[in-house]
């Protein structure tokens, strides 16, 4: 029975996880489910676009334009054939499932285009389990790997396949494990406690040829913008939303959470992030550094990629009467990070905050290594103005004035420095 609005099932993964064969599994279905599905290929005789009628009354539309504007006008065209249950968005390999989801999720506007028509309903991400592991520990290029000329903007010629795969993990509701039979029994183990580690609010479900029950991915309702976005494990882990603890679980997989109110000092937090970090997955949070006490640090590892660049502006750098007066929840949360007294700003909401997910982690030994870039007694008792003329290797940072957004996403496309383990 045709529904209204559609529900939106996106498809996301890296090239080659089997998001085509799933969609195509979908398609094939035999309980009755119309389903549109819209992907991209190449032009058919110079037409913007190709209908496949299938036999069970799924039908699949082929753009030649990648564009989020004609995947949109796909979706229209679809929901007013008024005789689909559901559809289907395939995007491509490169793909960053959050730009989708900003650009479709608030159809249910009164002037947006699929205002009525259709709304997103699940995010789901395609894992391919025999290249998993050894992708996720990559420190290739898209570039490297011959796809950013191609696919991408000048902007992404620096994005890693890591930080492609990281993006999709963290922000979806299913994850789909696909060629299991091409893994063992215990690699595909081992991934799925990765997975849940790095998204423990996705549904898993594993798959051989992309076979997976339809109403797990369709229809499910699943989807929610704020609560999609807050599926990463490391956010969960630092608003204490998780419920395991520090120690390895059966295959080893554990965090750590660093937190401290002393400034690192630049050149040996320096140091450290250009050493090896043997056995972390995946590492978020900000940082303060000694000689840069206005604006806070960014920090994003994944598999063999880390990045660095400002957070934003911290709130005991500026005069009170920017604080926002006019957001209680906002003001409250200030205060809660507070430190000291109320009226004593030099530190204030200033802190290390890191999440470290891993297998098996040592705390003890993550602990004495971040330990060891923050001042000593004697440094610290030199005090701010004496901090700025310490050794400070890091780049320059350009934030934006009162920018206090100190949970962003420094990915390729700002100007943070980079380096690869």
């Amino acid at each position: 029975m045709n529904q209204t609005p559609l529900p939106i099932t996106v498809l996301s993964g890296f090239t080659g996880a089997g998001k085509t064969t799933l969609a195509d599994a979908l398609l094939a279905n035999a309980e009755g489910v119309r389903i549109g599905a819209v992907t991209c290929g190449k032009s058919v005789a110079g037409a913007d676009r190709q209908t496949t009628e299938l036999p069970n009354g799924c039908l699949l539309l082929t753009l030649s334009d990648r564009s989020m504007d004609a995947v949109e006008g796909a979706i229209t065209w679809i929901a007013e054939q008024k005789r689909f249950d559901a559809v289907i968005v395939e995007s491509s390999g490169f793909a960053d499932p959050i730009a989708i989801a900003e650009h479709l999720a608030f159809g249910d506007d009164d002037d947006a285009t699929l205002a009525g028509r259709a709304h997103l309903d699940t995010f789901v991400t395609v894992i391919d389990a025999a290249s998993f592991m050894h992708d996720y520990a990559s420190s290739d290029s898209l570039a490297e790997r011959g796809f950013a000329a191609a696919h991408q903007s000048d902007d992404d010629e620096d994005k890693t396949v890591v930080e492609m795969l990281i993006a999709q993990i963290e922000f979806c509701d299913v994850i789909v494990i696909n060629k299991t039979d091409l893994a063992g029994s215990d690699e595909v183990e081992k991934i799925a406690r990765i997975l849940h580690a790095l998204n423990p609010r996705a549904l898993q479900l594993r798959a051989q040829s992309g076979y997976v029950p339809v109403g797990e991915v369709l229809s499910t309702g699943r989807f929610d913008f704020d609560a999609t976005a807050s599926a990463p494990g490391w956010l969960a882990i630092l608003n204490g939303d998780d419920s395991s603890g520090d120690e390895p679980d059966a295959i080893g997989v554990n965090h750590f959470v660093y937190r401290a109110r002393r400034p690192f000092h630049p050149a040996r937090l320096w140091n450290l992030l250009h050493q090896e970090w043997p056995g972390v997955l995946r590492a978020k949070g900000f940082f303060w550094l000694a000689t840069r006490s206005e604006v806070g640090g960014s920090l994003s590892q994944a598999g063999g990629t880390v990045r660095h660049g400002p957070a934003g502006v911290w709130w005991a750098a500026q005069d009170r009467s920017e604080w926002p007066a006019d957001d209680p929840e906002l003001e409250a949360e200030i205060v809660a990070e507070w430190y000291g007294d109320p009226d004593d700003n030099s530190v204030g909401d200033r802190r290390q905050e890191l999440v470290l997910i891993g297998l098996d982690l040592d705390p003890a030994a993550w602990q004495d290594k971040f330990d060891d870039c923050l001042l000593t007694d004697d440094e610290w008792a030199l005090g701010p103005q004496a901090w700025t003329r310490f050794d400070d290797p890091f780049p320059a940072w350009e934030v934006e004035e009162h920018d206090h957004d100190h949970d962003r996403d420094h990915g390729p496309d700002c100007d943070c420095e980079d380096h690869r383990h």
